[in-house]
Order: structure tokens, then C-alpha cells, then sequence
């Protein structure tokens, strides 16, 4: 007997063992992919979807980062043969109320889309909002349903000539919910007629048998194949507290092999387009080989929240562009309020800019002085705003600046005392003059520091509303100068800036929280200047743990660079 065509088919299959499944050019394979991160992952990010065959990332999108967060990593993802789409969902996105944040996340993404390359943009918008895990399905799934319907149908019609793909994730189990006035069709078929593609959520972790992945998708891939609609598999590596709904305890070698197999039973399966991925920090393997991970070794997960500081001095940025790269690097911060020098030309900041946003750093210019809230001030107000966007519109992209940020505190003006009403009348006019400039000359995001006792204030001409929330209102983000040097208690950060956050919140607008690290003899309870380095970290990720749950936190800044660079030696 001649063996050798034993031993031929034989090498075959150990090959295929060693190297996987090839994957059908047609082939979707997907990896869920978080904001966060971009800045220091983009490499590791594009190696590890190489790695598991990955083509497409979806993108969870967070529309207050800088557009340079995006426009960098899809352009280098896409010379890796990689698409990116916007990635963006809630739950509460099923509901009526919040039909209009559905809205907004899917015209930022075209907003953007016009705005760049076409290297750098999103291929296409997928979904994810299950609204049946809201409150309200429990009370009223009937009702929920139609909302949800009606949420789709507007998203589809907004996209309709955007030239986007468009996918949604869905669970495998809407199978016995009926549509809302079309009780003949299954909800999962109505949401497959109107998107290109779908991701069956089908959370297990083994494929084949009763409870399998197989099994579980089968009503979805018969309706696809009868719409003529593409299907991807959704499988999770997160610690779901359910060990048959994800892999995290089996590790991704495991789940590579499962989905050869399933690539196997589907491969023929016109629908089948291929798996989807949650998510790329779960790939990490300090995270997922649990033989070799201990309590010391466990890295926290990176914060998607703003840390950062004043650069006050421009003659810092000029001269020394590298140490303040280097110093915000070692502090993980990944935002910059820089002073500038009108008189200097251009060629000055553009190398500082790009370098910083090649390290995830956001640097937005900054100007003020107390007389800017005064008539007389206006004339200087409106030079630094034209110096700002004449630069961002001479420059490439990867040397603008993402934001533009004023610091003006009259408050520390002989005028001041001697009327106090004048000056905050013209404060206000010239806060609408630099929020209507800016925005008719460029798409800077705008912001100005704010004093948090302003709160007591009455806006002119408004005396019923708070000059603080007045101001809140007018900015993309206000940085608060919550100046104490504890974070909870009585007339601690958080206390002192509570009226904000709730004026933020209640405006839908963002704001950071700004601490002091200057020597302050006089009154050393507004500045971490006694306390040190190590203790302001202390109690601004006490001030984080408090506030993240507030829509409009965004982080903490602190003044600054100067100040934090001798504390810290």
C-alpha cells in the first residue's frame, strides 16, 4: 500500500492546524476597538488584527476627542488593508427621548468624513443599542419596540446619502419579538432590511451542540439568506460573570480555535460573512493568560477622561518643545492649554503640535489677559483668534491645533471694584465675539478657564441665570478653576464644583476640572504646592472616582506645567 498520500493529506491538515483557516477575500472579520486606545496602541491595535485576521475595526467613537485621535489611526489602519467604521450605541438610544444623540453621533461622523482625506475616512456606522436592557422594556417592551423602530428609521434616513455602510449588532434572541404594526415579521428581520450587514451577538463559548453559537444564529442566517443580507458572529472575551457567554476564561487561543470551526460549518453559508471580535483590550495577553497574571503585574485600564496641564510661557514651547513631550509622556497626560507669542512666525509651533499629537496629546492655544473682558481688550482678542485660525489654515492637519482656550479674570482689575457690572457687560459681549469668531473661521473647539465662585453671579441683562451657566453654555468646554487642595469635604474640589457640573449637565456641555500647583504663602489651601507631587494625583483620582458618572466630566488640568515640573523634582 502506497502511504505517501497519507502522509501528504496528513501534512495538510497539520498545516492548517499551525496557521488557521485562510480567509476568503470577501471575508468581514471584525475586532471591537475602544478611543482610548489610539494614543499609545495604534501599533499593537493594527499587528494584533494582522494577527487574528482581522479587517474591519469598529471604532467606538468619542465626540468630544480631537478629530487628529481618528484621522491618524484610520489612515494607518487603511495602509494595513484595515477599514475602520464609527462605532457608537446605547441602550437608551432605543428610546424616543434620545433619538435626537442618535442624531448627533451620525452627523458628527459625516460632518467628519467631509472634513478629511479620503484616507481617513470611515468606511461606514455600526450600531449598537439594545434597548432591551432598559428599564423601560420591563415596564413596556410594546412601547420600547416602536420607539426603537422609529430611532432606526430616522438613523436610516439621515445616512441615506452619506455613502456609508451601515451595520447594527443584534441579540440572537429577538427571534419571538414581533414588529411593531407588522406582527408578521420578527423584529431581528425588520432591523436586517434595513442595514447592510448585521452582527449577531451570539455570546457563547462553544459552537457546535444544542446551546452552540451554530444553533443559536440559525433563524437569523435563514431570514439574511432569504433578504439577500450579510451576517457576522459577535463572540466576547469579556469577564461576563457567565462562563458559557464568553471566552475569558478559555483565553484567545481557545476562541481562535472555535472560530475555525465555525468558519468550517459556515464557510459555504452565502450569508456568513465572517466573526466579530469584543474587544482588542481583551486580545492583551496580560489580560487573558491567566496562568501567568498576578495582582502586581495587572496594568489599570487606560481612562478615557482628559489629564492635563498650562503650558503658561510660550518661550517654553519654543524652547523646549522635547522636555514638555517627555514630561507630559512620563504624567500619561494626553491634553495641552499652550500660551502663544503673536510675534513669533508659525514655524515655531508647528513641529511642537505634530510631535504631541503623535503621542495622543491634544494642544489647544491659549491666550488671555484680564483686560481682554474690557472694551479696550477686544481689539486684542480678536488678533489672537485670527493669529490662531490664520495658522490652523496654513499648516497641515497634523500641525493644527485641535482647540482654542482664553483665560481672562478681570476680577483682578481696578475696574473691577469700581464697577463691576460694566466690566462683566463687556465680558459677555467680547465671550460672544470670540465664540462667534472662531466658529465662523474654523472648527476649533472653544473653551476659557472660569473662576468657580462665578456661580454667585448674575448674567447681564438675564438676572435670573448664573454667569456661570451663562458662560458653560456659550463654550465646547469650560475648565473650571476649582483651586482647593482636597478633593471631597466640605469646600473641597468636588464641593466647590458642584454647581457647575450641574449647569454642565443640565446644558449637555463638557468641562474639566483645573487644581493649582504654585506656592501660594498667603492662602495654601487653594494649591497643592505643600502637599506635593504624589498627593494631587491622590485626590484627582478621587475627584475622577466621584465624577465620572456625570455626563459632563471630562478630567482635570493642572496649573501648572511650570509649577508641576519643580514640585516634582
Amino acid at each position: 500500500m502506497n502511504k505517501h498520500p497519507f502522509y501528504f493529506i496528513l501534512l495538510i491538515c497539520m498545516t492548517m492546524l499551525l496557521v488557521g483557516w485562510s480567509q476568503p477575500d470577501d471575508k468581514q472579520n471584525v475586532l471591537r476597538v475602544e478611543t482610548a486606545d489610539l494614543p499609545t496602541e495604534t501599533e499593537e491595535i493594527i499587528s494584533k488584527s494582522k494577527q487574528h485576521d482581522i479587517n474591519t475595526i469598529y471604532l467606538n467613537i468619542n465626540t468630544n476627542r480631537s478629530s487628529f485621535y481618528y484621522k491618524s489611526f484610520i489612515r494607518k489602519a487603511n495602509a494595513a488593508g484595515i477599514e475602520v467604521h464609527a462605532l457608537e450605541g446605547k441602550p437608551s438610544w432605543g428610546l424616543e427621548e434620545n433619538q435626537q444623540a442618535l442624531m448627533d453621533f451620525t452627523k458628527w461622523v459625516e460632518k467628519y468624513n467631509d472634513m478629511v482625506s479620503e484616507n481617513e475616512k470611515f468606511a461606514g456606522i455600526h450600531l449598537d443599542i439594545q434597548a432591551q436592557h432598559t428599564e423601560q422594556w420591563e415596564e413596556n417592551s410594546k412601547a420600547v419596540l416602536e420607539d426603537w423602530k422609529a430611532n432606526l428609521s430616522a438613523f436610516q434616513n439621515e445616512v441615506n446619502d452619506a455613502e456609508l455602510t451601515t451595520s447594527i449588532s443584534i441579540p440572537f434572541y429577538l427571534d419571538g419579538v414581533e414588529t411593531p404594526n407588522q406582527s408578521e415579521t420578527p423584529f431581528q428581520k425588520w432591523i436586517m432590511k434595513q442595514f447592510d450587514h448585521i452582527t449577531v451577538l451570539a455570546h457563547r463559548d462553544t459552537i457546535e451542540g444544542s446551546s452552540g453559537v451554530i444553533a443559536l444564529i440559525k433563524d437569523e442566517l435563514e431570514i439574511a439568506n432569504e433578504l439577500d443580507k450579510e451576517v457576522s458572529v459577535g463572540v466576547t472575551l469579556a469577564d461576563t460573570g457567565e462562563d458559557v457567554t464568553s471566552f475569558y476564561e478559555e483565553g484567545t487561543d481557545d476562541m481562535q480555535m472555535h472560530l475555525h470551526v465555525l468558519e468550517k460549518h459556515l464557510k459555504d453559508n452565502p450569508a456568513y460573512i465572517g466573526y466579530s471580535i469584543d474587544q482588542y483590550s481583551y486580545l492583551s495577553t496580560e489580560k487573558n493568560n491567566k496562568t501567568t497574571e498576578t495582582e502586581d503585574n495587572q496594568q489599570p485600564t487606560p481612562s478615557n477622561n482628559v489629564r492635563g496641564t498650562y503650558i503658561w510661557h510660550a518661550s517654553n514651547l519654543i524652547e523646549s518643545p522635547d522636555e514638555i513631550i517627555e514630561f507630559a509622556k512620563e504624567n500619561n497626560l494626553n491634553f495641552l492649554y499652550t500660551r502663544l507669542d503673536r510675534t513669533k512666525n508659525f514655524s515655531v509651533y508647528k513641529d511642537f503640535v505634530e510631535k504631541a499629537h503623535e503621542a495622543g496629546i491634544e494642544v489647544h492655544a491659549m491666550g488671555g489677559h484680564p483686560i481682554w473682558a474690557l472694551q479696550k481688550g477686544e481689539k486684542r482678542l480678536k488678533m489672537f483668534v485670527d493669529y490662531v485660525t490664520n495658522y490652523n489654515s496654513s499648516v497641515s492637519e497634523e500641525q493644527q491645533f485641535d482647540g482654542i482656550h482664553l483665560d481672562v479674570e478681570p476680577y483682578t482689575l481696578q475696574e473691577w471694584s469700581e464697577d463691576k457690572k460694566a466690566v462683566m457687560n463687556t465680558w459677555k459681549d467680547n465671550m460672544e465675539l470670540f465664540v462667534d469668531k472662531v466658529e465662523d473661521n474654523s472648527n476649533l473647539e472653544t473653551s476659557v478657564s472660569l473662576a468657580m465662585w462665578l456661580d454667585d453671579h448674575e448674567t447681564p441683562g438675564q438676572p435670573n441665570l448664573s454667569f456661570s451657566k451663562w458662560v458653560i453654555k456659550q463654550l465646547d468646554h469650560t475648565a473650571i478653576m476649582a483651586f482647593r487642595d482636597s478633593s471631597e469635604g466640605p469646600g473641597g474640589i468636588i464641593d466647590v464644583s458642584k454647581e457647575e457640573v450641574a449647569f454642565a449637565n443640565n446644558l449637555g456641555k463638557d468641562l474639566v476640572i483645573s487644581v493649582e500647583m504654585q506656592e501660594m504663602e498667603e492662602t495654601p489651601y487653594i494649591s497643592f504646592y505643600e502637599e506635593g507631587e504624589e498627593e494631587m494625583i491622590t485626590e484627582l483620582d478621587k475627584t475622577e472616582d466621584v465624577l465620572e458618572d456625570d455626563s459632563s466630566y471630562q478630567g482635570e488640568v493642572v496649573h501648572s506645567y511650570e509649577y508641576w515640573k519643580d514640585a516634582a523634582k
